[in-house]
Protein backbone atom coordinates (compact mmCIF):
# COMPACT_ATOMS: atom_id res chain seq x y z
CA UNK A 1 0.00 0.00 0.00
CA UNK A 2 1.26 3.49 -0.92
CA UNK A 3 0.12 6.68 0.81
CA UNK A 4 -0.13 10.06 -0.94
CA UNK A 5 -0.13 13.17 1.25
CA UNK A 6 -0.97 16.44 -0.54
CA UNK A 7 0.84 19.27 1.24
CA UNK A 8 0.69 22.01 -1.41
CA UNK A 9 -0.60 23.00 -4.84
CA UNK A 10 -4.16 21.86 -4.07
CA UNK A 11 -6.94 23.98 -5.58
CA UNK A 12 -4.39 26.64 -6.51
CA UNK A 13 -1.45 27.32 -8.80
CA UNK A 14 1.77 27.42 -6.83
CA UNK A 15 3.47 25.76 -3.93
CA UNK A 16 3.43 22.14 -5.11
CA UNK A 17 4.37 19.52 -2.49
CA UNK A 18 3.31 15.85 -2.45
CA UNK A 19 4.65 13.12 -0.17
CA UNK A 20 4.73 9.53 -1.41
CA UNK A 21 5.01 7.18 1.57
CA UNK A 22 5.61 3.44 1.37
CA UNK A 23 6.39 0.84 4.06
CA UNK A 24 10.05 1.89 4.00
CA UNK A 25 10.45 5.20 2.16
CA UNK A 26 9.17 8.79 2.34
CA UNK A 27 9.71 10.65 -0.95
CA UNK A 28 8.86 14.33 -1.37
CA UNK A 29 7.79 15.41 -4.85
CA UNK A 30 8.73 19.10 -5.03
CA UNK A 31 8.39 21.82 -2.42
CA UNK A 32 7.52 25.08 -4.13
CA UNK A 33 6.58 28.53 -2.95
CA UNK A 34 3.79 30.79 -4.09
CA UNK A 35 5.76 33.98 -4.86
CA UNK A 36 4.57 37.06 -3.03
CA UNK A 37 5.44 39.27 -0.05
CA UNK A 38 5.91 37.19 1.99
CA UNK A 39 6.19 34.03 -0.15
CA UNK A 40 3.69 31.29 0.78
CA UNK A 41 5.04 27.85 1.67
CA UNK A 42 3.24 24.48 1.52
CA UNK A 43 2.25 22.62 4.68
CA UNK A 44 4.97 21.80 7.19
CA UNK A 45 6.99 18.65 6.49
CA UNK A 46 9.70 17.52 8.91
CA UNK A 47 13.03 17.20 7.12
CA UNK A 48 14.07 14.25 9.28
CA UNK A 49 11.05 12.23 8.05
CA UNK A 50 12.18 12.36 4.41
CA UNK A 51 14.46 10.00 2.52
CA UNK A 52 14.78 12.06 -0.66
CA UNK A 53 13.33 14.97 -2.65
CA UNK A 54 12.57 14.98 -6.39
CA UNK A 55 12.10 18.26 -8.29
CA UNK A 56 10.25 18.17 -11.64
CA UNK A 57 11.43 21.57 -12.86
CA UNK A 58 13.00 24.81 -11.73
CA UNK A 59 10.05 27.22 -11.49
CA UNK A 60 9.83 28.57 -7.95
CA UNK A 61 6.29 27.27 -7.43
CA UNK A 62 7.83 23.79 -7.67
CA UNK A 63 11.36 24.29 -6.28
CA UNK A 64 11.54 27.48 -4.23
CA UNK A 65 11.12 25.93 -0.78
CA UNK A 66 13.62 23.08 -1.15
CA UNK A 67 16.51 24.86 0.70
CA UNK A 68 14.35 24.70 3.83
CA UNK A 69 15.28 21.02 4.18
CA UNK A 70 18.99 21.86 4.49
CA UNK A 71 18.82 23.92 7.69
CA UNK A 72 19.83 20.87 9.73
CA UNK A 73 19.45 17.78 7.52
CA UNK A 74 21.41 16.20 4.68
CA UNK A 75 18.81 14.79 2.30
CA UNK A 76 19.59 13.85 -1.30
CA UNK A 77 17.61 15.69 -3.94
CA UNK A 78 17.18 14.55 -7.55
CA UNK A 79 16.52 16.50 -10.75
CA UNK A 80 17.91 16.87 -14.25
CA UNK A 81 21.17 18.81 -14.51
CA UNK A 82 19.36 21.66 -16.29
CA UNK A 83 16.74 21.89 -13.52
CA UNK A 84 19.45 22.02 -10.83
CA UNK A 85 21.35 24.77 -12.65
CA UNK A 86 18.19 26.83 -13.20
CA UNK A 87 17.07 26.30 -9.59
CA UNK A 88 20.34 27.85 -8.41
CA UNK A 89 19.68 30.97 -10.50
CA UNK A 90 16.01 31.34 -9.50
CA UNK A 91 16.36 30.58 -5.79
CA UNK A 92 19.41 32.86 -5.48
CA UNK A 93 17.35 35.68 -6.99
CA UNK A 94 14.41 34.92 -4.67
CA UNK A 95 16.72 35.11 -1.63
CA UNK A 96 18.13 38.43 -2.88
CA UNK A 97 14.63 39.91 -3.24
CA UNK A 98 12.90 38.31 -0.23
CA UNK A 99 15.60 37.37 2.30
CA UNK A 100 13.75 39.14 5.13
CA UNK A 101 10.73 36.83 4.69
CA UNK A 102 12.54 33.54 4.06
CA UNK A 103 13.43 30.89 6.66
CA UNK A 104 16.70 30.10 4.82
CA UNK A 105 19.65 31.94 3.28
CA UNK A 106 22.37 31.47 0.63
CA UNK A 107 24.13 29.11 3.07
CA UNK A 108 21.30 26.55 2.75
CA UNK A 109 21.27 26.94 -1.04
CA UNK A 110 25.01 26.21 -1.09
CA UNK A 111 24.60 23.26 1.26
CA UNK A 112 21.84 21.88 -0.95
CA UNK A 113 24.34 21.64 -3.85
CA UNK A 114 26.36 19.06 -1.87
CA UNK A 115 23.37 16.69 -1.81
CA UNK A 116 22.35 17.33 -5.39
CA UNK A 117 21.99 14.34 -7.73
CA UNK A 118 21.72 15.15 -11.44
CA UNK A 119 19.99 12.36 -13.35
CA UNK A 120 19.00 11.92 -17.00
CA UNK A 121 15.61 10.95 -18.40
CA UNK A 122 14.98 7.23 -17.98
CA UNK A 123 17.70 6.69 -15.37
CA UNK A 124 16.38 4.47 -12.55
CA UNK A 125 16.99 5.54 -8.95
CA UNK A 126 16.33 3.32 -5.94
CA UNK A 127 15.33 4.78 -2.55
CA UNK A 128 14.70 1.91 -0.13
CA UNK A 129 11.63 0.06 -1.50
CA UNK A 130 10.88 2.74 -4.12
CA UNK A 131 12.25 3.10 -7.62
CA UNK A 132 11.73 6.21 -9.74
CA UNK A 133 12.84 7.74 -13.02
CA UNK A 134 12.25 11.02 -14.85
CA UNK A 135 10.41 11.44 -18.16
CA UNK A 136 10.57 14.52 -20.40
CA UNK A 137 7.66 16.81 -19.46
CA UNK A 138 8.03 19.24 -22.39
CA UNK A 139 7.26 22.20 -20.10
CA UNK A 140 10.56 24.10 -19.90
CA UNK A 141 14.17 23.00 -20.47
CA UNK A 142 15.04 20.15 -18.08
CA UNK A 143 11.44 19.63 -16.92
CA UNK A 144 10.36 16.14 -15.93
CA UNK A 145 7.43 13.96 -14.98
CA UNK A 146 8.22 11.43 -12.23
CA UNK A 147 7.50 7.73 -12.75
CA UNK A 148 7.46 5.84 -9.41
CA UNK A 149 7.26 2.13 -8.66
CA UNK A 150 6.70 0.61 -5.21
CA UNK A 151 6.41 -3.17 -5.37
CA UNK A 152 3.67 -3.79 -7.92
CA UNK A 153 2.18 -0.26 -7.50
CA UNK A 154 2.93 2.42 -10.10
CA UNK A 155 2.45 6.19 -9.84
CA UNK A 156 2.91 9.03 -12.34
CA UNK A 157 3.43 12.61 -11.17
CA UNK A 158 3.19 14.96 -14.17
CA UNK A 159 4.40 18.16 -12.44
CA UNK A 160 3.79 20.83 -15.15
CA UNK A 161 3.80 19.33 -18.63
CA UNK A 162 3.10 20.17 -22.25
CA UNK A 163 2.35 17.63 -24.97
CA UNK A 164 2.71 20.25 -27.74
CA UNK A 165 6.19 20.59 -29.19
CA UNK A 166 7.67 24.11 -28.98
CA UNK A 167 10.81 25.63 -30.53
CA UNK A 168 12.98 24.63 -27.55
CA UNK A 169 11.16 21.64 -25.98
CA UNK A 170 9.90 18.31 -27.23
CA UNK A 171 6.29 17.55 -26.35
CA UNK A 172 5.63 15.16 -23.45
CA UNK A 173 4.56 11.66 -24.48
CA UNK A 174 1.97 9.48 -22.74
CA UNK A 175 3.99 6.80 -20.91
CA UNK A 176 3.32 3.21 -21.99
CA UNK A 177 3.10 1.57 -18.57
CA UNK A 178 -0.11 0.99 -16.60
CA UNK A 179 -0.46 3.22 -13.55
CA UNK A 180 -2.43 2.71 -10.37
CA UNK A 181 -2.43 6.44 -9.63
CA UNK A 182 -1.72 9.65 -11.57
CA UNK A 183 -1.20 13.12 -10.09
CA UNK A 184 -1.82 15.68 -12.83
CA UNK A 185 -1.70 19.46 -13.18
CA UNK A 186 -4.81 21.37 -14.31
CA UNK A 187 -3.58 24.94 -14.94
CA UNK A 188 -5.47 25.21 -18.25
CA UNK A 189 -8.06 22.46 -17.79
CA UNK A 190 -10.80 24.88 -18.86
CA UNK A 191 -8.88 26.78 -21.55
CA UNK A 192 -7.87 25.95 -25.12
CA UNK A 193 -4.61 27.41 -26.42
CA UNK A 194 -4.49 28.65 -30.01
CA UNK A 195 -2.84 26.51 -32.68
CA UNK A 196 0.91 27.04 -32.31
CA UNK A 197 1.91 27.57 -35.97
CA UNK A 198 -0.75 30.21 -36.51
CA UNK A 199 0.14 31.95 -33.23
CA UNK A 200 3.83 32.15 -34.19
CA UNK A 201 3.00 33.57 -37.62
CA UNK A 202 0.73 36.26 -36.14
CA UNK A 203 3.35 37.19 -33.50
CA UNK A 204 6.16 37.58 -36.07
CA UNK A 205 3.89 39.48 -38.48
CA UNK A 206 2.95 42.00 -35.75
CA UNK A 207 6.61 42.48 -34.78
CA UNK A 208 7.68 43.05 -38.38
CA UNK A 209 4.83 45.51 -38.87
CA UNK A 210 5.90 47.62 -35.85
CA UNK A 211 9.61 47.53 -36.79
CA UNK A 212 8.92 48.37 -40.48
CA UNK A 213 6.92 51.40 -39.32
CA UNK A 214 9.93 52.63 -37.32
CA UNK A 215 8.83 51.41 -33.89
CA UNK A 216 10.39 49.17 -31.27
CA UNK A 217 8.87 46.06 -29.71
CA UNK A 218 9.14 45.16 -26.04
CA UNK A 219 8.42 41.51 -25.20
CA UNK A 220 8.08 41.04 -21.43
CA UNK A 221 8.66 37.30 -20.93
CA UNK A 222 9.40 34.78 -18.19
CA UNK A 223 13.14 34.46 -17.53
CA UNK A 224 13.11 30.66 -17.78
CA UNK A 225 12.20 29.32 -21.20
CA UNK A 226 9.68 31.86 -22.52
CA UNK A 227 12.27 34.56 -23.28
CA UNK A 228 14.38 32.01 -25.16
CA UNK A 229 11.36 30.52 -26.90
CA UNK A 230 10.42 33.96 -28.29
CA UNK A 231 13.93 34.51 -29.68
CA UNK A 232 13.86 31.00 -31.17
CA UNK A 233 10.50 31.75 -32.82
CA UNK A 234 11.88 34.94 -34.40
CA UNK A 235 14.98 33.07 -35.59
CA UNK A 236 12.86 30.28 -37.11
CA UNK A 237 10.84 32.88 -39.02
CA UNK A 238 14.06 34.54 -40.27
CA UNK A 239 13.55 37.86 -38.48
CA UNK A 240 16.65 39.98 -39.18
CA UNK A 241 16.13 42.91 -36.80
CA UNK A 242 18.38 43.97 -33.90
CA UNK A 243 17.38 41.94 -30.82
CA UNK A 244 18.29 42.39 -27.16
CA UNK A 245 18.06 39.90 -24.28
CA UNK A 246 18.18 41.27 -20.75
CA UNK A 247 17.53 40.48 -17.09
CA UNK A 248 17.74 37.04 -15.51
CA UNK A 249 17.06 35.48 -18.92
CA UNK A 250 20.78 36.10 -19.65
CA UNK A 251 21.99 33.75 -16.89
CA UNK A 252 19.35 31.20 -17.88
CA UNK A 253 20.52 31.36 -21.50
CA UNK A 254 24.10 30.67 -20.40
CA UNK A 255 22.94 27.67 -18.35
CA UNK A 256 21.06 26.34 -21.38
CA UNK A 257 24.09 26.77 -23.63
CA UNK A 258 26.28 25.04 -21.01
CA UNK A 259 23.95 22.02 -20.96
CA UNK A 260 23.22 21.54 -24.68
CA UNK A 261 20.79 18.65 -24.23
CA UNK A 262 18.48 20.93 -22.23
CA UNK A 263 16.97 22.12 -25.51
CA UNK A 264 15.41 20.17 -28.36
CA UNK A 265 17.87 21.30 -31.07
CA UNK A 266 21.06 22.61 -29.41
CA UNK A 267 22.72 23.76 -32.66
CA UNK A 268 19.67 25.73 -33.82
CA UNK A 269 19.25 27.25 -30.36
CA UNK A 270 22.91 28.36 -30.27
CA UNK A 271 22.48 29.93 -33.73
CA UNK A 272 19.34 31.79 -32.59
CA UNK A 273 21.14 33.19 -29.53
CA UNK A 274 24.26 34.09 -31.53
CA UNK A 275 22.19 36.71 -33.35
CA UNK A 276 21.08 38.42 -30.12
CA UNK A 277 22.79 41.22 -28.21
CA UNK A 278 23.13 40.20 -24.55
CA UNK A 279 23.02 43.27 -22.31
CA UNK A 280 26.16 43.56 -20.15
CA UNK A 281 25.19 46.30 -17.68
CA UNK A 282 23.51 49.67 -17.15
CA UNK A 283 25.74 51.66 -19.51
CA UNK A 284 25.16 49.08 -22.24
CA UNK A 285 21.41 49.10 -21.50
CA UNK A 286 21.07 52.89 -21.83
CA UNK A 287 23.05 53.12 -25.05
CA UNK A 288 21.77 50.08 -26.87
CA UNK A 289 18.04 50.70 -26.35
CA UNK A 290 18.26 53.32 -29.15
CA UNK A 291 19.50 50.67 -31.62
CA UNK A 292 17.16 47.85 -30.68
CA UNK A 293 14.22 46.66 -32.75
CA UNK A 294 13.06 43.94 -30.33
CA UNK A 295 13.80 43.77 -26.60
CA UNK A 296 13.05 40.56 -24.69
CA UNK A 297 13.22 41.06 -20.93
CA UNK A 298 11.74 39.69 -17.68
CA UNK A 299 9.62 39.92 -15.67
CA UNK A 300 6.90 38.33 -17.74
CA UNK A 301 4.15 39.91 -15.61
CA UNK A 302 5.87 43.34 -15.54
CA UNK A 303 6.21 43.19 -11.78
CA UNK A 304 9.87 44.21 -11.68
CA UNK A 305 13.18 43.42 -13.31
CA UNK A 306 14.74 45.12 -16.31
CA UNK A 307 11.43 45.31 -18.19
CA UNK A 308 10.52 48.28 -15.95
CA UNK A 309 13.40 50.33 -17.43
CA UNK A 310 12.28 49.53 -20.98
CA UNK A 311 8.64 50.34 -20.24
CA UNK A 312 9.76 53.75 -19.02
CA UNK A 313 11.66 54.30 -22.30
CA UNK A 314 9.15 52.86 -24.79
CA UNK A 315 5.61 52.81 -23.38
CA UNK A 316 4.57 56.37 -24.22
CA UNK A 317 5.51 56.32 -27.89
CA UNK A 318 2.57 55.27 -30.08
CA UNK A 319 4.95 53.83 -32.72
CA UNK A 320 6.12 51.15 -30.28
CA UNK A 321 4.46 47.90 -29.23
CA UNK A 322 4.38 45.85 -26.02
CA UNK A 323 3.63 42.22 -26.81
CA UNK A 324 2.81 40.16 -23.72
CA UNK A 325 3.53 36.45 -24.17
CA UNK A 326 3.21 35.09 -20.63
CA UNK A 327 0.23 34.34 -18.39
CA UNK A 328 -0.76 37.36 -16.29
CA UNK A 329 -1.86 36.70 -12.71
CA UNK A 330 -4.81 38.98 -11.81
CA UNK A 331 -3.62 42.08 -10.00
CA UNK A 332 -0.13 42.16 -11.56
CA UNK A 333 1.09 45.15 -13.58
CA UNK A 334 0.80 43.09 -16.76
CA UNK A 335 -2.81 42.13 -16.06
CA UNK A 336 -3.69 45.76 -15.25
CA UNK A 337 -1.98 46.96 -18.43
CA UNK A 338 -4.08 44.59 -20.55
CA UNK A 339 -7.30 45.58 -18.75
CA UNK A 340 -6.84 49.36 -18.40
CA UNK A 341 -3.96 50.47 -20.65
CA UNK A 342 -2.29 52.04 -17.58
CA UNK A 343 1.16 51.30 -16.15
CA UNK A 344 3.18 52.67 -13.19
CA UNK A 345 6.07 54.75 -14.60
CA UNK A 346 8.21 56.55 -11.99
CA UNK A 347 5.55 55.61 -9.40
CA UNK A 348 2.75 57.34 -11.32
CA UNK A 349 -0.07 55.53 -13.12
CA UNK A 350 0.53 56.49 -16.74
CA UNK A 351 -1.45 55.94 -19.94
CA UNK A 352 0.47 53.63 -22.28
CA UNK A 353 0.39 54.91 -25.87
CA UNK A 354 2.30 51.96 -27.34
CA UNK A 355 0.22 49.18 -28.89
CA UNK A 356 -0.42 46.45 -26.28
CA UNK A 357 -1.37 42.93 -27.30
CA UNK A 358 -1.42 39.51 -25.64
CA UNK A 359 -0.24 36.34 -27.42
CA UNK A 360 -1.25 33.10 -25.72
CA UNK A 361 2.06 31.24 -25.82
CA UNK A 362 1.99 28.60 -23.11
CA UNK A 363 4.24 25.88 -21.78
CA UNK A 364 1.27 24.01 -20.24
CA UNK A 365 -1.12 21.58 -21.89
CA UNK A 366 -4.50 23.13 -22.65
CA UNK A 367 -7.91 21.54 -22.19
CA UNK A 368 -7.94 19.15 -25.19
CA UNK A 369 -4.30 17.94 -24.80
CA UNK A 370 -4.87 17.35 -21.06
CA UNK A 371 -7.94 15.25 -21.79
CA UNK A 372 -6.17 13.41 -24.63
CA UNK A 373 -3.24 12.61 -22.30
CA UNK A 374 -5.60 11.16 -19.68
CA UNK A 375 -7.49 9.15 -22.32
CA UNK A 376 -4.18 7.74 -23.52
CA UNK A 377 -3.18 6.31 -20.13
CA UNK A 378 -3.28 2.55 -19.84
CA UNK A 379 -5.00 0.73 -16.98
CA UNK A 380 -7.54 2.29 -14.63
CA UNK A 381 -5.56 4.72 -12.48
CA UNK A 382 -6.95 6.86 -9.68
CA UNK A 383 -6.48 10.46 -10.86
CA UNK A 384 -5.56 13.27 -8.45
CA UNK A 385 -5.88 16.79 -9.87
CA UNK A 386 -3.74 19.65 -8.51
CA UNK A 387 -1.96 22.84 -9.64
CA UNK A 388 -4.96 24.76 -10.97
CA UNK A 389 -7.43 27.35 -9.74
CA UNK A 390 -10.23 25.79 -7.68
CA UNK A 391 -12.67 25.52 -10.60
CA UNK A 392 -9.99 24.03 -12.91
CA UNK A 393 -9.09 21.27 -10.44
CA UNK A 394 -12.74 20.44 -9.79
CA UNK A 395 -13.61 20.58 -13.51
CA UNK A 396 -10.89 18.12 -14.55
CA UNK A 397 -11.60 15.74 -11.64
CA UNK A 398 -15.30 15.72 -12.59
CA UNK A 399 -14.41 15.13 -16.26
CA UNK A 400 -12.28 12.13 -15.22
CA UNK A 401 -15.22 10.67 -13.27
CA UNK A 402 -17.84 11.36 -15.95
CA UNK A 403 -15.92 10.67 -19.16
CA UNK A 404 -13.35 8.05 -18.16
CA UNK A 405 -15.30 6.39 -15.35
CA UNK A 406 -12.21 6.56 -13.12
CA UNK A 407 -11.74 7.82 -9.59
CA UNK A 408 -11.13 11.55 -10.06
CA UNK A 409 -10.26 13.63 -7.00
CA UNK A 410 -9.25 17.26 -6.50
CA UNK A 411 -7.61 16.90 -3.06
CA UNK A 412 -7.46 19.55 -0.35
CA UNK A 413 -4.29 20.46 1.50
CA UNK A 414 -3.08 17.78 3.94
CA UNK A 415 -5.55 15.21 2.60
CA UNK A 416 -4.21 11.65 2.41
CA UNK A 417 -5.11 8.83 0.03
CA UNK A 418 -3.87 5.27 -0.38
CA UNK A 419 -3.68 3.09 -3.46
Amino acid sequence: MVKLRFMGGTHKVGGNAVQVISDEANLLLEYGVKPGTPPEFPGHIRAKDLDAIVVGHAHLDHSGGVPLFYLSEKKPYFATRTTSELMKILIKDMIKLNSYYLPFEYLELDKMQKYRNDIVYGQKVKVKDMEFSLLDAGHIPGSAMVDIKVGDKKLLYTSDFNTIQTRICRGAKVPRRKYDAVIIESTYAMHEHPERKQLEEEFVKEIKSTVNDGGKVLVPAFAVGRSHEMISVLHAHKFKGYMLLDGMARAVNQAMLDVPDSVKTPKTYAQAMAGVHIIRGWRDRRQIVKKADVIVAPSGMLQGGTVMFYMEKLAQNANNSVYIVSFQVPGTNGAKLLETGMFPIKDRETRVNAKVKHFDFSSHSGRTPLQKFLRGLKGKPDVYVIHGEEESCDFLAEWVRDELDLKGVAPNQEEEFTF
